[in-house]
């Protein structure tokens, strides 16, 4: 018995700039939009999709509105839409917060903490974007502040990553060292007291 579905998973791809092309052109033929995704290997919902997003009124030569769709009108569009759904930095979503933080924390005498500071900023201003403790401390770290780290009152210390070496203090002693016998071993006079040094 054969299998008649293909059970591998499809990855959806953007339409490239010269597949819009053929849409273009494909619709000057007057082919439809099951004919054009047949053509481009392509979903009729994506073709569907992009004719509506890409279709702009424009007038003919007798001054009259008409409908058509246009590659270049398409391309723009979906340009316009990748730059804006990248994710907004933190830096200007906070915009007040960085400007208080950084005048509390070179006000002297100095009253605040990092840590104090967003707790109070959160408190007072419940309804404003703030930024969080570690993220604070990783901007400065970066310098995308007009802090450093010699204007922090006191740096936690956080881990770092990477090969560390710790001591045990669990460790089994397993009697008194080789190091600490007396010399009388060294004499080598009695039985027990040969060995390899």
């Amino acid at each position: 018995m054969t299998q008649t579905k293909n059970s591998t998973t499809l990855h959806y791809q953007q339409l490239k700039p010269e597949e819009r092309g053929i849409i273009q052109a494909s619709l000057n033929q007057k082919l439809s939009l099951r004919q054009i995704a047949k053509r481009l290997h392509r979903s009729p919902s994506t073709i569907s999709r992009e004719v509506k997003r890409g279709t702009v009124q424009q007038r003919n030569t007798d001054y009259l509105f008409f409908k058509a769709y246009y590659a270049n009108a398409g391309q723009a569009i979906y340009e316009k839409h990748r730059a804006n759904c990248h994710a907004v930095s933190l830096l200007k979503t906070c915009r007040s917060f960085f400007m208080q933080l950084t005048d509390a924390l070179k006000h002297h005498p100095r009253v605040d903490s990092i840590d104090t500071f967003v707790h109070r900023f959160k408190s007072a201003h419940p309804q404003d974007a703030c930024s969080s403790v570690s993220t604070v401390y990783r901007y400065i770290d970066q310098g995308l502040l007009k802090l450093r780290n010699s204007d922090l009152p006191k740096k936690l210390r956080r881990r770092v990553k990477g090969t560390h070496f710790h001591k045990r203090h669990n460790k089994k002693i397993l009697g008194t060292s080789i190091e600490k016998r007396p010399d009388i071993v060294q004499q080598r006079t009695k039985f027990g007291h040969w060995g390899v040094i």
